[in-house]
């Protein structure tokens, strides 16, 4: 690349990396043991870190800016040097676009940070009247030969580490007028309207600004120059000093020049520094120099121009004059550099055989069916800077990998250059990050365990999309881990909410279809394979809207019951935060009524459970699998805007969310809307176990004819739990019900009738009893079909408590909350803070400690209902008695203020780590 000659103008300043570091752990890409305070910054103290949570910038937007870069130099063709005053560039600034949005730095994937690229990044320079001299595109590349440039600095500063990029300005756009002459050389000598550019990056901060870092900001030093057809786009093809073991200094790029005889250093991410971004380490007067045979160094010259100004204000390049005779005498022997010691202690020198192999990309991302599964790359062999022929090049991979094929041995052509073919192969399936990363080394025969260079490869899992995808099996899972890894997403619309998708549609369209290379991609990590693209968009298009959830297999209908059942248990932390929080002798009507109904979420929960064991399935409570959390949805497709939270009772609590969870929804049967009940009560008798001993044939004939016909709004939990009664009726040919009697459970106390499923009627009436004792409930309060004033839907006993007063039938017939007073008495509520949480209080304090094992308690009682729906019903005793504790330990926490001076106390936080 020609920056490294003349003419050249040389840049410093920052930049920003504003990389989002919630994915840089791998177990937060599992969206069951994702929870909330992954995506709050990681907590420090004098200790280390004791919180990990989403480490150092969880809400990062991966933008890549440039920020107060100048112009510190120039150099026109004759190598003459310009400073601030003699042309109208230098002092000028190089800035990002002003007309799109900002370029993004994109690792290939979390298990592979070292090859950073960066892409979309538009570059503007202006001079120093501020008048637009051009503008450019910058060809997407990877940051290459990243090392620990000086001595390293404790958390959370992070380490020295550095690294260079290089690549070519391209679509170049000139002013009309160009005032400056150095721009003009720059013009005149590019050749394919192309640029060439080199930056390096460092000093980059993970420290916050409040504690006096800059906070992902870092410093970034480079050069332009003119580029030449033929040449590598991202690297040099010369030359190559390399590091020598013991030394402080890391590889450089030289470029020799025969009509000059010039040999043109870049030292700009070779020489250490003395401290995290700042000056150079002084290392004394260092030489070029050539190597005996015998690798005895012979000085050449000193560098010239390294003192203080040569990294930020010549952009760390330097060039070494030569005589003929010197020239002559580099052509076949090794460079060096050398320090001032006698004998000199050689710190940076070429190969022996002058090898040096590169090729055009290093980062590949390939997925297995075409057009997607092939990739080939240029690799380019040059022998004392010089095109070698003939030269065999060796492909090792780093580990041993099924991913990819490539060819073990290449040989050059007669221009040094030989193709690099990678070809993938469908990798086994990972549970919950996409795709295999592996990488090949590249070096020669000779030199087998010193490798020139390295091709990263991220090859994709195939995706087979089903013919119709829905939101909750298809869409939903990929969505949403990029909500949880990428918080900052939310800012413009949450991607794991089914309705902001489908109103954003046409812009998630067309940016998962935008170029891979334009800022505008989506998503912005550039790891969606082609296959689950293709899906979505096809989800997109789906006319006349993108469908929710369709149940198309017994396997789904199980994964859907495992919904319903997290649906159920949602709604238990936040009624039981209201429920405890009533002081004991206070609004005794209010604590029946909540209590009334957590009773029945949780028979809700046993049903779910019954039904799924019924068909063979496994209910998972618990970790490893999902645990809802708050503040959050509900689980599954059903109510996305309803934001449920743990908070004491209050009036407008229980209305916000309370009421919100449970609104009735009256279906429309043949096109009529629906009231009343479905069957009456006494159409079916059970024994006290809950197994059905008798059911009139008529009454089930209308409860499948209703379940059939019922057309309810979509997403309401009524609609959801209808999804299931017609899978069951159009699933059940007899095998649908094989699961293991043992697994039933019974519960003699339940409010209502807790069924043991072993046929389609037994699921179906527990489905319709959930339907009408809550969520869905068809019954009708502006008219005379009440289905049973005593047993009043969820919504309509959380009603009572926000009217202050019974539902009845008043003189005028009509069904109205006019009955006896149920009085609220806000004295009579423990002040817990809302959305309790046990991660944000101090490490070590009696409020964590406690919270935690609150916590424990509630992880132990899910723990312990597993094993009873999954074999053990006898243990049921054990659960209950673990519901009590768990109460027991919230209480305690209402005699620990929330903070110091705090007028409200802790509460129960529900949560459950995976361990």
């Amino acid at each position: 690349m020609s920056y490294l000659g003349y003419p050249r103008l040389n840049f410093a300043g920052q930049f920003q990396a504003d990389i989002s570091t919630i994915n840089n752990a791998l177990r937060y890409y599992n969206n069951n043991a994702f929870e909330p305070r992954f995506q709050r910054l990681a907590y420090f103290t004098d200790k280390g870190v004791i919180d990990e949570n989403g480490l150092f910038n969880p809400k990062g937007t991966g933008t890549f800016r440039l920020s107060g870069l100048t112009v510190r130099s120039g150099l026109r063709p004759d190598g003459t040097l310009l400073n601030p005053g003699d042309d109208p560039v230098v002092g000028g600034q190089i800035r990002d676009d002003n007309l799109r949005v900002n370029a993004k730095m994109v690792d290939i994937d979390q298990r592979d940070q070292t090859v950073p690229g960066i892409y979309g990044m538009r570059m503007r320079i202006v001079d120093t009247t501020g008048a637009e001299q051009f503008r450019a595109d910058l060809e997407p590349s990877w940051i290459e030969d990243l090392w620990r440039r000086g001595p390293g600095l404790p958390q959370p500063a992070g380490t020295n580490a550095a690294a260079g990029f290089t690549s070519v300005l391209k679509n170049l756009q000139w002013a009309d007028n160009v005032t400056s002459a150095l721009l003009r050389d720059l013009r005149d000598a590019a050749e394919e309207e192309m640029l060439s550019i080199r930056f390096v990056l460092d000093g980059y901060s993970v420290e916050l600004i409040e504690n006096g870092g800059s906070h992902t900001y870092g410093r970034l030093v480079g050069s332009i120059g003119p580029y030449r057809s033929g040449e590598p786009r991202r690297f040099v093809a010369g030359r190559r000093l390399r590091r020598v073991a013991g030394t402080s200094m890391w590889d450089a790029p030289v470029r020799t020049e025969e009509q000059t005889r010039r040999v043109y250093l870049d030292l700009s991410n070779s020489w250490p520094t003395s401290s995290k971004g700042g000056p150079l380490t002084d290392l004394g007067v260092v030489s070029l120099a050539v190597l005996d045979p015998d690798g005895t160094p012979r000085r050449l010259a000193p560098l010239p121009g390294i003192d203080s100004t040569f990294l930020e204000g010549r952009g760390g390049i330097t060039a070494v004059q030569l005589t003929a005779e010197q020239f002559a005498g580099i052509a076949d022997r090794q460079l060096a550099l050398v320090n001032a010691a006698e004998p000199p202690q050689v710190l940076l020198a070429e190969s022996p055989d002058g090898i040096w192999l590169h090729p055009d990309e290093i980062v590949h991302r390939l997925y297995p069916a075409r057009p997607y599964d092939v990739a080939t790359t240029t690799v380019h062999v040059t022998r004392f800077g010089r095109p070698a022929a003939g030269v065999e090049v060796k492909v090792n991979p780093v580990s041993p990998t099924s991913t990819i094929e490539f060819p073990s041995t290449l040989t050059t052509d007669a221009r040094g250059r030989v193709d690099l073919k990678l070809t993938a192969k469908e990798p086994p399936t990972e549970t919950f990050i996409d795709g295999v990363t592996s990488a090949v080394l590249l070096n020669t025969p000779e030199r087998p365990n010193q490798p020139d260079a390295r091709v990263a490869v991220l090859v994709f899992n195939k995706h087979e999309a089903p013919e119709r995808p829905t939101w909750n099996r298809d869409v939903w899972p990929i969505f949403q881990q990029y909500a949880n890894l990428y918080p900052v997403m939310r800012d413009l619309f949450d991607l794991g909410n089914y309705r902001h998708v489908v109103e954003q549609k046409t812009y998630v369209k067309r940016t998962l279809l935008a170029p891979v290379d334009s800022p505008t991609h989506m998503p912005v990590t550039r790891d969606l394979s082609p296959g689950k693209r293709d899906m979505i968009v096809k989800w997109l298009d789906t006319k006349p809207v993108p469908p929710v959830m369709e149940i198309t297999s017994r396997e789904e209908l199980k994964a859907v019951l495992q919904q319903a059942l997290l649906i159920e248990q949602a709604t238990i932390p936040p009624y039981s935060a209201a429920l405890f929080s009533i002081k004991p002798g206070f609004n005794n009507a209010i604590r029946e009524l909540i209590r009334g109904v957590l009773l029945e979420e949780m028979q809700h929960m046993a049903q779910v459970c019954n039904i799924l064991n019924a068909i063979g399935g496994t209910p998972q409570i618990g970790r490893p699998g999902l645990v809802p959390t708050y503040p959050g949805r509900l689980p599954g497709p059903v109510m996305p805007d309803v934001n449920v939270r743990l908070r004491r009772l209050s009036i407008q609590h229980v209305k916000d969310v309370f009421m919100a969870i449970e609104q009735p929804e009256h279906p429309t049967v043949d096109g009529k809307a629906f009231h009343g009940a479905v069957i009456g009560k006494d159409s079916v008798q059970t024994d006290k176990a809950g197994r059905v001993q008798q059911a009139d044939a008529t009454a089930m004939r209308q409860m499948e004819e209703f379940f059939t016909k019922a057309e309810y709004k979509p997403m309401t939990i009524g609609w959801y739990y209808n999804q299931i009664a017609r899978a069951i009726i159009r699933f059940d040919d007899g095998k649908l019900f094989t699961g293991d009697p043992a697994k039933q459970v019974g519960w003699p106390d339940a409010p209502g009738t807790l069924f043991q499923v072993t046929d389609r009627r037994s699921a179906l009436l527990g489905i319709l009893q959930i339907i009408e004792q809550g969520e869905g409930s068809p019954h009708d309060v502006d008219g005379d079909n009440l289905g049973d004033p005593e047993e009043l839907g969820h919504y309509y006993r959380f009603a009572e408590i926000v009217h202050g007063r019974q539902l009845i039938r008043n003189s005028r017939g009509k069904w109205a909350y006019e009955g006896p007073e149920i009085p609220f008495d806000p004295e009579g509520v423990y002040p817990v803070v809302d959305d309790a949480d046990s991660y944000r209080l101090a490490d070590g304090s009696v409020g964590r400690r406690e919270s935690l094992r609150c916590d424990e308690s509630y992880t132990n009682m899910l723990t312990s209902l597993h094993r009873v729906f999954n074999g053990h019903p006898e243990e049921m005793d054990n659960a209950v008695a673990l519901m009590g504790q768990l109460q027991i330990q919230a209480k305690r926490l209402f005699d620990i203020p929330s903070a110091d001076g705090a007028s409200t106390v802790l509460g129960p936080a529900f949560q459950s780590p995976q361990t």
